[in-house]
């Protein structure tokens, strides 16, 4: 795959033979592209800017002619060139133009021809969106219509248009030339303007590097991008109706991640491997039907670990705020499969999960973990390999007095404690419905994890505690999205008032003293309620992996 890169010269071509290119299916977009996200107002300004003989920027294709097509049924004899950078702007000069591309369903053509009314005045070359007032002024017109004249056609054109005008008799000669030469230099700033056009043929690595150097100030093509075109462009609509479409549901059902977590998962699974840019040809082309395997064994995993990761409460993985950590026991389930013991694999996740193992760059410790698993004779040789090369946490009081719930540490301590408070089945003191659940039967796919202060922060605020101290984890409690916990009174006022049980405090690690729940008290609720909580989450820890805490 890999071929030695060329400085790529620019060819000029005119706007209408890109145009034609693009319209027939010479030029063709890979499907990581995302769809035509512009608005009305920069295609307004790209018209205006040829007009005015303004640059737009280069446009760079990838020459794919050597590989199959991806996006759609491939045309006998038809070249294989992708736009990696201009997709934007070409979708804007075909609206221009009214000229849909070859990737453009019919539907979604209709609805960006609606969106986009671009009107162009021939009196002043003004551009404008279409409004009201202009809408059927005969000076006002759509650039493709002036592209529909005949050239011959242009002197007929604006007597036409003159006669609809009414202008003056004295004033007829300039005012017909005025226009007569706007029309034509409109036309020729959206036809025969040249646009620079870079091509490039070269391995993935290369291309991904050419296109962010050219593209340096816009957004960064990433390796897992254009990993995806080569699978693209070697299986036909394999991207779009499996990998997509695998996405999709993940997202329906909560548990939506990003393509690129996806695709590193899987090239884990189907070849040991983290760092995507060394994926091997046969992997990519599918040969022998490799990649289908991967990703059966893939899903296969993800939909079983999903389960399990139901049974602690984690009903989405937007509670999982750095999410390549699900990488590792993603691939650790489809190593053994027959042996894995979820606890044990999920105490691992959670330390890597505390010391920020896989954030940042983190294709390098992903593979040498990756590595650890995949030499293991057996899941227990590998859950114990892997645990000495991670740091245990040491929990104590004065840890959760002084974490912040939204920082650092403190993101960790409050998932660990939101998964006590789910093992303890704690409710929602307001609703009373059960953490994560809509119902006793049915489950919050979209649950995030609610802070409540038990102390409520504007009450604490009004007699000056500072917000760390207000924010800290020993004031935190938990209820549904949705709930209304807009409290000013001190909890023994609240909690009486919404009859809050007692075994409900207890759920959450709440100190049932009373006199804890007055104001006077807050510091040393505090001292309290960061012990309780302090060994109730080294005790969860414990029970997930018991002998890692023996050994140490």
């Amino acid at each position: 795959m890999s071929l030695h890169p060329v400085n790529p010269e620019p060819i000029p071509l005119s706007i209408a033979r890109i145009i034609e290119s693009v319209t027939t299916g010479e030029y063709d977009i890979p499907e990581f592209q995302r769809s035509f996200v512009w608005s009305d107002h920069q295609v307004r300004d790209l018209l205006d800017s040829l007009i005015r003989g303004y640059p737009i920027g280069a446009f760079l294709i990838w020459d794919l002619t050597e590989y199959e097509i991806s996006r759609s049924t491939p045309k006998e004899g038809r070249r294989k060139e992708w736009i990696i950078d201009g997709q934007q702007r070409i979708t804007a000069l075909c609206i221009l133009w009214r000229r849909k591309p070859y990737w453009i369903s019919n539907e979604e053509w209709e609805r960006l021809l609606r969106r986009n009314k671009v009107k162009v005045n021939v009196r002043t070359l003004r551009v404008s969106l279409e409004y009201p007032a202009i809408r059927n002024d005969p000076k006002w017109v759509y650039p493709h219509e002036l592209l529909s004249i005949p050239s011959n056609g242009i002197n007929m054109y604006v007597k036409k248009l003159m006669s609809k005008l009414n202008v003056p008799q004295e004033l007829y000669i300039d005012e017909f030339a005025r226009i007569r030469d706007n029309i034509e230099r409109i036309r020729d700033a959206l036809v025969n303007t040249k646009i620079p056009i870079i091509k490039v043929s070269m391995s993935l690595e290369d291309v991904v590097e050419v296109f962010n150097r050219i593209n340096s100030a816009g957004t960064k093509v990433k390796t897992a991008d254009i990993t995806l075109a080569y699978i693209a462009a070697y299986n036909p609509t394999w991207v779009r109706e499996k990998f997509l479409k695998y996405l999709e549901r993940l997202d329906e059902e909560g548990y939506g991640i990003e393509p690129v977590q996806l695709l590193r998962t899987l090239i884990a699974v189907g070849e040991d491997k983290a760092i995507i840019r060394y994926t091997s040809k046969e992997f990519i082309k599918n040969t022998g039907g490799v990649l289908d395997r991967a990703f059966d064994r893939l899903k296969s995993s993800l939909n079983m670990l999903i389960r399990m990761f139901q049974e602690v409460g984690i009903f989405n993985f937007n509670l999982i705020y750095a999410k390549n950590t699900i990488i590792p026991i993603i691939y650790f389930y489809s190593r053994f499969p027959f042996e894995f013991n979820f606890n044990k694999a999920f105490h691992y996740f959670l330390l890597a999960l505390a010391e920020g193992r896989y954030s940042g760059s983190a294709e390098t410790q992903l593979q040498e973990d990756i590595n650890k698993i995949k030499v293991a004779s057996s899941f227990e040789e590998a859950i114990e390999s892997l645990h000495k090369t991670i740091r245990p946490i040491k929990i104590t009081p004065g840890l959760i007095k002084e974490s912040v719930h939204y920082r650092s540490i403190g993101r960790f301590l409050k998932l660990l404690l939101y998964l006590v408070v789910y093992r303890n089945g704690a409710r929602d003191w307001f609703t009373g419905i059960r953490l994560g659940w809509l119902s006793n039967k049915e489950i919050n796919r979209d649950f995030t994890i609610q802070v409540h202060h038990f102390f409520p922060q504007s009450l604490l605020k009004r007699i000056g505690i500072p917000s760390e101290k207000r924010d800290t984890i020993a004031n935190i409690a938990f209820v549904n999205p949705g709930t209304n916990k807009r409290l000013r009174d001190a909890p023994n006022v609240y909690i009486k008032k919404y009859k809050i049980e007692l075994e409900e405090l207890r759920k959450q690690l709440i100190p049932t003293e009373e006199r804890l729940w007055d104001l006077r008290f807050y510091d040393e609720f505090l001292d309290i309620r960061s012990k309780l909580i302090a060994e109730e989450l080294r005790n969860y820890l414990m029970t997930l992996y018991p002998e890692y805490y023996m050994h140490g």
